[in-house]
């Protein structure tokens, strides 16, 4: 059985736009970053992607994106 892992980066967040270290700090998602995650959805939409599960990191930058990429529920990776 073949299984294909997609892994994505969080779109662009405050910290970003600001060229500051994020590590554990969490900033919010900025409207490109939304945007970014909207293209992630259209692209995988457009080309019958579809996930049996997803996962993403505790921070809210990383769930914010999972959210807006697929309306799948996930769970939080735990390191």
């Amino acid at each position: 059985m073949k299984k294909t892992i997609y892994l994505m980066r969080h779109g662009q967040t405050l910290f970003n736009q600001r060229r500051k270290v994020q590590g554990w700090c969490d900033s919010p998602l900025t409207e490109l970053g939304i945007m970014q995650a909207g293209m992630a959805a259209k692209y995988f939409k457009e080309n019958h992607i579809v996930f049996d599960h997803a996962y993403c990191s505790t921070s809210e930058r990383a769930s914010d994106t999972l959210e807006l990429v697929t309306d799948l529920p996930y769970r939080p990776a735990i390191y």
